[in-house]
């Protein structure tokens, strides 16, 4: 019975994982670090990077998120054409992609926005969740600990790095520790994650 509830919990945090990943770089592309000459922020020193490629991108975020993928593809493609040299657009273009099951076109881009931006924690998450489909664990914990040694406090990296362990490497303790970083980063609790921290726990003292 336990294996069969511990099967189910597994598929939920799946589930949730890859809503969290879409959610981060939908959400977060124009907030890269201020430090990237790729940052397309506001506030950025790139002044290269007008009020209209702003909207643009916004457009394109908003048609990422409302799931219009052949319009987002249009947009951030055209982005692309307009300013290679930022990560953002291959980053959210790598994005359409994924949610469209193309994880080879997905693949292809987030290697750009990386190449340009290799601190882009966003991106190296989603490359991450690609290397997971695509059955190469060691790289996307490898991706996973890159994108938190960048960005500490990204909860989803964090929530991604603790499943790695828990389900494909079965290292419990390190599984454990990732989650409650995460918990500690949210600003409402995960009660579904906290029950299946003291779960974990348990499993610990019983050996």
């Amino acid at each position: 019975m336990n294996s069969i509830i511990t099967q189910k919990h597994q598929l939920k945090l799946l589930a949730i994982v890859c809503i969290l990943l879409l959610a981060s770089c939908a959400g977060e592309p124009t907030r890269q670090p201020v430090a990237s000459d790729n940052s397309v922020s506001k506030g950025s020193s790139d002044q290269s990077v007008t009020k209209f490629d702003r909207e643009k991108y916004r457009k394109g975020i908003t048609a990422l998120n409302n799931n219009e993928f052949s319009k987002a593809q249009r947009i951030f493609i055209e982005f692309i054409r307009n300013k290679p040299e930022l990560a953002g657009g291959y980053s959210n273009l790598a994005l359409v992609y994924f949610k469209m099951n193309d994880y080879e076109k997905s693949l292809k881009q987030v290697d750009k926005a990386i190449q340009l931006n290799p601190e882009q924690a966003q991106a190296l998450n989603l490359r991450a969740q690609i290397y997971i489909i695509n059955g190469e664990i060691h790289k996307a914990k490898d991706d996973y600990i890159h994108a938190i040694k960048v960005k500490p406090k990204y909860a989803n990296a964090q929530y991604n790095l603790a499943l790695l362990y828990d389900i494909y490497l079965q290292e419990i303790k390190l599984a454990i520790k990732h989650y409650k970083v995460y918990l500690s980063l949210l600003k409402k609790p995960d009660e579904a994650t906290i029950d299946w921290v003291k779960h974990l726990e348990g499993t610990l003292k019983d050996v």
